[in-house]
């Protein structure tokens, strides 16, 4: 616990070895030994932000993560019911069929979202379970009611939970058994929260007893002056024989965690899902996010508005030369929209799930190349069902060649379109990151390749031929 700023999230990253420096001194130690990757599987991290996909249902989300990170050697039956174990466990039985949603889509609450990214966590059943502030955004009742559950966690389960916090009400202070307060990066108390009143009285900080304990020592480490005399008086006492290693002692002579819990159950693999196991479950998972937001109305209805804007406009063109250059017209336009809408689509796919991938890739959950791998093949049939509505709706209404094979001939090329475009998109929104900037860079391209492609003029100077 401390002010904004004084480093709870930066030691907790340290602690779940999700620093992006190698910039770090001193050691870190699980039941006494420096923790290996295997030992890193028992230890569980939950962000700050509650990342998931927003179509998918509470039991959709814990079922895909069961299928892709317990162990494979357990069968499909047995991770499911895990997953029903967990929705008991942390009370979620009332929304597990609901949708999570997010800031424009309508889903379950804040506090069962911060239930579901436990839960998303404890499938695996973790020793140590890390929380970066899991009451930020919720009413007192709510955090109340949470950081019970965690606590029932701790005993009935034997876990080790710790959880970064900034100012908790009496009550939820009440729940910790240790404290860790923290100011500027430095130590201010480290030992038993119910004895943090009594080392404040002993420093000349007397603590009203009405008054919330977390408030005031908030209230004393935002006053640079309190801040700075508890900073060397906490220097002070642990440098002393008998302070400093009573808080070593307490910590590693009493530990929570079992001393063989690190060595049983260790993973032999580093995926537990096998290569087509990731990119079967991933395809699916994808399919059912993008095909709630790629198949929507609004986009069904777009085509359908501009297949008929385009019926009326070539309606039943005449077999002429005169009619040549509506033709071409009508060629250049569906090439051109199909271009655009489909790179449009796909530049959002990578930069919306870049904090799921980030935290899912954390979590050793799959490799990167079946999550891409993936992303192309479920979305895919979304993206190739509009051309072909389309094609369907204007090509024997305004009047081209009345032959089957010159229909499929010309949706083929319009499928084919609308495939190159997917993957520019996917280029664009994997380079930049950001949807703006990758819509700016894909419309550049789309421009350029529109007026070098031989339909505005035929012959480009000598230096730019090359371009067509």
């Amino acid at each position: 616990m401390g002010p904004s700023g004084c480093g709870k999230t930066t030691l907790l990253n340290v602690l779940a070895d999700r620093v992006g420096t190698k910039n770090i001194e001193g050691t870190i130690k699980m039941n006494g030994h420096k923790p290996t990757k295997d030992s890193r599987r028992f230890i569980a991290y939950c962000t700050q932000e509650d990342i998931f996909f927003p179509y998918l249902t509470v039991k959709e989300t814990l079922s895909y993560t069961s299928r892709l990170r317990l162990p494979r050697e357990m069968s499909t039956s047995a991770k499911l019911e895990q997953v029903e174990n967990v929705i008991q466990i942390l009370n979620l039985s009332k929304c597990s069929n609901t949708i999570i949603g997010n800031m424009r889509i309508r889903g379950i609450s804040g506090g069962e979202k911060k239930r579901v990214s436990i839960a998303n966590e404890l499938l695996t059943d973790p020793s140590v379970i890390l929380l970066d502030e899991p009451t930020s955004g919720l009413d007192s009742s709510l955090a109340l009611d949470l950081v019970q559950t965690l606590k029932e966690l701790a005993i009935k389960q034997r876990k080790t939970i710790i959880i970064v916090i900034h100012q908790p009400s009496s009550q939820v202070f009440e729940l910790f058994d240790k404290l860790l307060l923290m100011a500027d990066g430095h130590v201010v108390y480290f030992g038993d929260s119910a004895d943090t009143v009594d080392y404040l009285a002993n420093q000349g900080f007397v603590c009203h007893p009405n008054f919330n304990p977390a408030d005031y020592m908030l209230e004393l480490l935002n006053n640079p002056t309190t801040k700075q005399k508890l900073i060397s008086a906490y220097a002070k006492s642990i440098q002393s024989d008998s302070s400093g290693k009573l808080v070593v002692e307490k910590c590693f002579i009493r530990p929570t965690i079992p001393d063989d819990s690190i060595i049983i159950g260790s993973s032999k693999h580093k995926w537990e899902a096998t290569f087509l196991q990731q990119l079967m479950i991933l395809t699916e998972r994808s399919f059912k996010q993008r095909s709630k937001a790629v198949l929507s109305k609004l986009n069904f209805i777009q085509i359908l508005g501009i297949a008929f804007i385009n019926c009326l406009i070539w309606f039943r063109m005449p077999y002429t030369e005169a009619s040549l250059s509506d033709r071409y017209g009508l060629i250049f336009f569906t090439s051109t929209f199909w271009i655009f809408f489909s790179s449009m689509i796909t530049i959002s796919a990578f930069p919306l799930d870049f904090d799921i991938l980030s935290k899912e890739r954390q979590s050793r959950s799959y490799r990167l190349l079946a999550y891409f791998l993936s992303k192309q093949i479920a979305e895919l049939p979304l993206l190739i069902i509009f051309p072909i509505i389309y094609m369907i709706i204007i090509y024997w209404t305004v009047g081209l060649i009345p032959s089957a094979d010159s229909f499929f001939a010309y949706t083929a090329t319009a499928v084919l379109t609308v495939l190159t475009a997917q993957s520019f998109g996917y280029l664009a929104g994997a380079t930049f990151m950001d949807i703006q900037s990758g819509t700016i860079a894909c419309t550049l391209f789309m421009l350029a390749t529109m007026l070098l492609g031989g339909f505005y003029i035929r012959y480009l100077p000598f230096g730019l031929s090359w371009l067509k």
